[in-house]
């Protein structure tokens, strides 16, 4: 399993769409903090502090750009849409896998695999 850390602006926003990217069944949820695991993938969200959180949204300066099976990269296309995060309309194809580039609802900057 590969985990990440992300710092986010919107705690439940971000478990949300990670739970549904790794169609979890749930995630665990405290103050500051959740933890969302499905498909071989887990991320541990932390809430940014206020003062930082609207320098959260890092966009394609972001040095590192994890990526995540999923079980679908249409499922993970009906994702971004129902979170409103954008994901590219060209599907990569590599050695026998799809990727798939996009951004989470803080704007950190993802890739689906399947």
């Amino acid at each position: 399993m590969t985990t990440i850390v992300l710092w986010v602006a919107d705690l439940n926003r971000s478990a949300d769409f990670y739970k549904d990217l790794f169609q979890a069944q749930d995630y665990y949820l405290a103050d500051g903090f959740a933890s969302v695991s499905g498909s071989g993938n887990e991320v541990l969200l932390h809430l940014a502090p206020e003062q930082y959180r609207h320098e959260v949204s890092i966009g394609e300066d972001n040095p590192i750009k994890p990526v995540f099976s999923v079980s679908s990269i249409d499922l993970a296309r009906e994702v971004a849409a129902k979170h409103h995060c954008a994901f590219r309309a060209e599907t990569i194809l590599h050695n026998g896998k799809a990727y798939l580039d996009g951004q989470d609802p803080d704007g950190h900057i993802i890739q689906v695999c399947s």
